[in-house]
């Protein structure tokens, strides 16, 4: 062999050497973005989980709130009657509140695990149970006084959620203890 092919054989053993070293950097910065962007999915998706309890739980509590408003009006009545301009005012506010807790639980519907999920329909078949039960008792109070007693029924106006907040602190264990 001459020096002119040695030479030539020398190049395209280096080019060779470059192009192999460039494929198997170029897959090892494939192979590292792959991980860091998984890394970073899982990331958003507690992100969003998270935002989407907190949500959750916020539209819940004014809900609650709106429901429990709105029979404090009703048991304060003064003895001239109601204040039906009052009771319209607090009337939307649990009507809205009600509509914002029904997006937030949406959802959380589309984002929480199966254990949150479990909890938050208790809550959110509470609070409409409650609602619809506190709007029905003080539009006809002897009626709904004469249903209780035919039927049974506890007579209170709330059913209570069963472990919503144990629902909630299981999936934030399992959050933290998640990569």
């Amino acid at each position: 062999m001459g020096t002119g092919e040695v030479a030539v054989l020398g190049t395209v053993a280096a080019l060779l050497g470059a192009i192999i070293g460039a494929t198997g950097a170029i897959l090892a910065a494939l192979a590292g973005g792959r991980v860091q962007l998984r890394g970073q999915h899982r990331q958003w998706r507690r992100e969003m989980r998270r935002a989407a309890y907190a949500d959750y739980l916020r539209a819940a509590k004014d809900y609650a709130g709106a429901i429990s408003e709105l029979n404090v009006g009703h048991l304060s009545e003064s003895e001239f009657g109601p204040d039906e301009l009052e009771r319209g005012e607090e009337r939307e506010q649990a009507t809205s509140a009600r509509d914002q807790e029904a997006e937030a639980y949406s959802m959380l519907r589309l984002e929480a695990s199966p254990t949150v999920l479990e909890a938050a329909i208790d809550l959110h078949d509470s609070l409409r149970h409650w609602h619809w039960r506190s709007l029905e008792y003080w539009r006809h109070p002897d009626l709904s006084n004469q249903v209780v007693s035919l039927t049974g029924i506890d007579g209170q106006l709330i059913r209570p959620p069963r472990d919503f907040p144990r629902g909630f602190a299981a999936q934030a264990h399992y959050l933290d203890s998640s990569p």
